[in-house]
């Protein structure tokens, strides 16, 4: 009959498990966020990549319109493609030649799907313990 008890003593309340739960959806809820974040700077840096491809296509002393801002853009030649300027963050720039850039462009890509999949591999992990923790709860209610 001891043991019974200690079971019992060991299991969480109803109160207890609807806590954890909403605290496991909030957890959910904030990877899925970051998910997002990530899921739009991947796109951003796809943009990236194929606007450098399109550049290098056209060649030098093509026309093009440069965006300067969310409804403004300017007509420009682009002379080298050669050469590019690449934000490594901290406000701080660096020239690389156009295959090293595109090389750091895809380790960015790299890096961010993987984080992405960390991320997903973990919303995985809390919605199995969501699908435990809801199945302890209709075994009691039952």
């Amino acid at each position: 009959m001891a043991k019974k008890e200690a079971v019992t003593e060991s299991k969480k309340t109803p109160e207890e498990q609807n806590q954890e739960l909403r605290s496991l959806i909030a957890q959910i809820e904030a990877l899925r966020a970051e998910v997002a974040l990530v899921n739009q700077s991947i796109a951003a840096l796809q943009s990236t990549q194929a606007t450098l491809a399109t550049m290098k296509e056209l060649g030098k002393g093509k026309a093009m319109l440069i965006p300067v801002g969310s409804i403004v853009q300017v007509q420009a030649k682009v002379e080298d493609v050669e050469q590019v300027v690449i934000d490594i963050g901290g406000n701080l720039s660096v020239e690389l030649p156009y295959q090293e850039a595109l090389e750091y462009l895809n380790k960015q890509l790299a890096g961010l799907r993987d984080q992405r999949r960390l991320l997903e591999e973990a919303i995985a992990a809390l919605y199995a313990r969501a699908e435990d923790l809801l199945g302890e709860v209709r075994g009691e209610s039952k």
